[in-house]
């Protein structure tokens, strides 16, 4: 190659350089420009701001979200976690569709943070995605998250940084279709599953793949389990492919909870009553079975998009999922709607109107070895 072809070439991988710094640095800009320390701030207790608009109409809804330390006691440890406002989950965020929100995040914690608008369609760099479209909220920092709402349904919020999820920042949103006049009392549930571990403990043993989880949910599906159960020519079948044994969570979770509690009431219903259920599967990585003691589940809506309404009797919700849902209560009695895990190692309760209680069904415990039978 000669000279000036090479020093052509460089020439243009130098312009090509310098042009993508520019272009980067002009996307940070406004990101910085957001952030402002909070040293010396005065907090505003009223984190719900309503720039008012006659009726349903589209308005400028602002929000403050504070970031901080805390510690719970969900089993009978207490264990570090993340709150915001004060709660886990997070407080309810409801907009109309049309508005503009202005929410304000104001990181009171030791470590950096980042909020996700997980579902919704907003401007890049207000995504929430950390080092990506989004300069993480460092410690006594806010930021200011402001975008469009252009949609309607049930999504939900959570940190995009590190494993702060699991540790217990999230909270669901909820947006009304413009000039919507439903007069159907309704309800936001959000489903989490809890470990007394660090996530990155669990993060550790998952990437290790160890039997710990297994045997702790008694799921191993050992040689003499498999000989009583009559499954060793399954069992060895599984060891001659180098097949591990089968599971359906990898994490053995201590709680699954409903708004943070493993039971939740709404007693304000009587028979023939229908009530609305905003459902959010915030968990890190559990599934969950819905089922209702009272009868059907009509679903009509899912992430946010509705759909033509279909009654099921029991229904999947996966992870990071949403659905809209309706049941009627029967009779003059408390009806359980139950969030049971997948792999049937544990239970979150809604219980719906008053008197007796009416718990919804047990659901049998897995056959792992039938299972892996199959899939062979």
């Amino acid at each position: 190659m000669c000279d000036a072809s090479y020093n052509a070439m460089k020439l243009y991988s130098q312009v090509h350089l310098y042009i993508f710094i520019l272009l980067f640095a002009a996307a940070l800009q406004p990101l910085h420009a957001q952030h402002h320390t909070m040293q010396g701030a005065k907090l505003i207790q009223d984190t719900t701001t309503y720039i008012t608009a006659p009726g349903n109409q589209p308005k400028k809804v602002v929000y403050n979200l504070y970031v901080t330390d805390t510690v719970v006691r969900y089993t009978k440890r207490h264990r570090p976690a993340l709150a915001i406002n004060g709660s886990i989950p997070a407080p309810v965020l409801y907009f109309t569709e049309g508005d503009t929100a202005w929410v304000y995040v104001h990181n009171n914690s030791k470590e950096a943070t980042s909020i996700h608008w997980h579902g919704l369609l907003v401007p890049n760099e207000a995504d929430g995605v950390p080092y990506l479209t989004t300069r993480p909220v460092g410690p006594g920092e806010t930021h200011l998250y402001a975008f469009p709402v252009v949609q309607s349904g049930t999504y939900w919020y959570h940190s995009h940084l590190a494993l702060q999820e699991q540790n217990g920042l999230y909270g669901a949103i909820v947006i009304k279709k413009r000039n919507e006049q439903s007069t159907t009392p309704a309800y936001t549930m959000l489903l989490s599953d809890w470990t007394d571990e660090k996530p990155e403990e669990v993060d550790r043993s998952l990437h290790n793949a160890t039997d710990w989880y297994a045997i702790k949910k008694g799921s191993t599906q050992n040689y003499s389990e498999a000989i009583a159960k009559g499954y060793l020519h399954t069992k060895l079948t599984n060891e001659w492919k180098r097949m591990m044994a089968m599971d359906v969570s990898d994490v053995a979770y201590n709680r699954f909870l409903l708004n943070g509690d493993t039971q939740k009431t709404v007693t304000h219903l009587k028979a023939g009553d229908t009530i609305k259920l905003h459902i959010v599967n915030g968990s890190s990585s559990t599934y969950f079975w819905l089922q209702f003691a009272g009868g059907k589940i009509t679903v009509t809506a899912n992430d946010g998009m509705d759909v033509v309404p279909v009654a099921v009797d029991r229904m999947m919700i996966a992870v990071a999922e949403t659905y809209d849902v309706e049941v009627t209560i029967p009779g003059n009695m408390q009806y359980e709607f139950k969030a049971t895990t997948e792999d049937r190692t544990g239970t979150a309760s809604l219980w719906l109107g008053n008197g007796m209680k009416m718990p919804a069904p047990v659901l049998p415990k897995l056959d792992y070895f039938e299972g892996m039978k199959m899939m062979n």
